[in-house]
């Protein structure tokens, strides 16, 4: 997997993580937070690697399909590169993206 699948990934679980089983939440976390390998999670589960890739491509799946229904994470990268521009446009604009962009961050 290519690091920006990975980078979005992780974004996907920052907003639909909710969805996904206790497990498959602790197993995404372990692999794209805290940069566990599937042996050292496996091992710490006392399950093969082969079923913790199983159990991540199940989470993987459902996170992407409910951003490909809801779009939130691709509205959001949107909707920050549009605050981008106008904080290019001036400083009252630059103010103006700036509490936008503390809005979306909050």
């Amino acid at each position: 997997m290519e690091k920006k699948d990975k980078l979005y990934i992780g974004l996907y679980n920052d907003y639909y993580g909710a969805l996904l089983t206790d497990y498959q939440r602790e197993l995404v976390d372990m692999y794209y937070n805290r940069d566990m390998s599937l042996g050292e999670i496996a091992k710490e589960h006392r399950i093969s690697p082969q079923g913790v890739r199983d159990a991540l491509k199940r989470a993987e799946r459902t996170l992407e399909e409910t951003e490909s229904k809801l779009k939130m994470v691709e509205r959001s990268d949107r909707l920050r590169e549009i605050l981008d521009k106008i904080a290019a446009c001036g400083e009252d604009a630059a103010e103006l993206a700036r509490k936008a962009k503390d809005l979306l961050d909050s």
